[in-house]
């Protein structure tokens, strides 16, 4: 099985919560979809470096991530953007987003930096729209009828990731 690092910069608090749990998530995922690769918090294998952007909007549901890959795809090294902060409005003003919505934004970005190019179905979608909760830990982003967390790949996704993986 193929490692990838995850180093994770001056991200504070909130996005180093949000980056660590999309790492066990996917792992849970891929081992479940037989996608043969381990995210690692500051492990070993090819790098994916992950900090903040002040040029992002925190009121955008992105970051931006550039990879460079080998010959069949595979992740040599990887940054990924997050927005400094991730705000939602809700109906008594704007807010900081949940730990759930950020998750399901790094995951999305951990994906693209594993060689995940297109925008499909479920978690890489090219929109997803917020879900405000009654309160920050029940926030989510839905893309399609999928709302998440929890994090969701589709089979076309699942695939994609095999064919580059293993």
């Amino acid at each position: 099985m193929a490692a990838v690092g995850v180093k994770l910069g001056n991200i504070g608090s909130h996005w180093t919560t949000a980056c660590k749990q999309a790492v066990t998530d996917l792992n849970a995922l891929f081992r479940h979809k037989g996608v043969t690769v381990t995210l690692a918090v500051n492990g070993a294998g090819p790098i994916i470096s992950v900090r903040t952007d002040p040029g992002i909007a925190g009121t955008a549901v992105h970051g931006k991530t550039s990879a460079e890959t080998d010959g069949a795809g595979k992740l040599l090294r990887a940054d990924v953007r997050l927005p400094v902060k991730l705000t939602i409005n809700s109906p008594k003003g704007i807010r900081d987003a949940g730990t759930g919505m950020a998750e399901v934004i790094a995951a999305h970005e951990f994906v693209h930096a594993l060689g995940h190019e297109p925008h499909n179905t479920h978690l890489m979608a090219q929109t997803l729209n917020k879900v405000l909760g009654d309160r920050a830990a029940g926030d989510k982003l839905q893309a399609g009828p999928a709302a998440m967390p929890p994090l969701q790949l589709s089979d076309e996704s699942i695939d994609m990731l095999k064919g580059i993986w293993g």
